[in-house]
């Protein structure tokens, strides 16, 4: 049921930029042996306004200029992984967000992206309301379900668990509307559909902000983790979304997917190793605010990118940091 993905250039719809140029820096961490930054522009593609990924994207912006490895930095807002590789691959990004079982899935066909590192974990939800008769994934059958933006990893991972749960045929497949997921709450808080895949770290703003006035609940999606772990290994992972994540939702296991930093593997090694040195030694410099702690901004987890080559100079930056 997998899609080939499309990432032919296209216009982004909107952007945030986050500009942070003309700083003067001391010449200290990173920047001790530079006498100017070391390259003049390093924009990196995001995710959703209020989204915890396009936190970290603003987060890595500002550390970028900080720290002298570029002069200046934007953080793109986007519809997420697929068009953040799109924008990496067009040139009009340096560095993008991006889940890695969409980078999987584009793999195959293209080897000019490579990975800096595995930075968040993903956590997949499936949002009901609290009162709703749908209680596990065979009851999404015939329902109102949304499923992600267009070409989004949440729409990537969530067309995977609908045939695993066996859910992809035509009798028994649910009403799917793709929207992001800012419209999708909203959608679902105003019964327009029945219920929403969404795909983030946790928690997620948006629902802590939705469950103030709607009651929710979180649908155990692990029932489809052997049959994905089979098609597609060593992308898939039993993860849990604690008690007390959300306001009023018990504790629920579902599935995770890491989310990785990539580059195109023309980015100068000397760029790409001090972008890993930023991530192994100014790691609490980058995790949102809002974020549970739960990263990979950790030197054992980084590498960790679920198959996903490294750019050579980030597989040789880990090298020499940690053996």
């Amino acid at each position: 049921m997998s899609k080939a993905l499309d990432l032919a250039p296209r216009k982004i719809g909107r952007r945030q930029l986050l500009r942070w140029g003309g700083l003067s820096m001391l010449a200290t961490g990173l920047t001790a042996c530079s006498p100017g930054p070391l390259m003049g522009r390093l924009d990196v593609a995001g995710g959703e306004s209020g989204g915890m990924y396009f936190e970290f994207a603003n987060l890595l912006c500002e550390a970028l200029v900080k720290y002298n490895i570029a002069e200046s930095s934007e953080a793109l807002v986007t519809e997420a992984s697929v068009e953040n590789l799109r924008l990496l691959k067009s040139g009009r990004a340096g560095l993008s967000l991006a889940l890695a079982d969409t980078v999987a899935q584009l793999k195959p066909h293209d080897k000019s992206l490579v990975a800096l590192g595995r930075v968040y974990q993903n956590y997949y939800h499936c949002l009901v309301p609290e009162n709703s008769s749908i209680n596990t994934l065979a009851d999404l059958s015939g329902r109102k379900l949304g499923t992600g933006a267009p070409g989004s990893g949440t729409w990537v991972t969530g067309q995977r668990i609908l045939e695993a749960a066996g859910l992809a045929s035509t009798q028994r497949s649910p009403r799917e509307r793709q929207l992001g997921y800012v419209g999708g709450l909203k959608a679902l808080a105003e019964g327009k559909i029945e219920a929403l895949f969404l795909f983030g770290g946790i928690p997620v703003s948006s629902i802590t902000e939705l469950g103030q006035s709607v009651p929710l609940r979180l649908i155990d999606m692990s029932s489809v983790l052997p049959s994905l772990r089979e098609q597609y290994p060593r992308l898939y992972e039993h993860v849990i979304i604690p008690q007390g994540t959300y306001r009023g939702i018990d504790q629920v296991d579902t599935v995770g997917v890491a989310n990785l930093l990539m580059a195109n593997v023309s980015l100068p090694d000397r760029v790409a190793s001090a972008v890993v040195e930023l991530l192994v030694n100014h790691a609490p410099e980058l995790i949102p605010r809002n974020s549970a702690g739960i990263q990979y901004l950790t030197p054992d987890t980084l590498i960790s990118t679920g198959g996903q080559t490294l750019h050579p100079a980030a597989l040789e930056t880990y090298r020499r940091l940690h053996g």
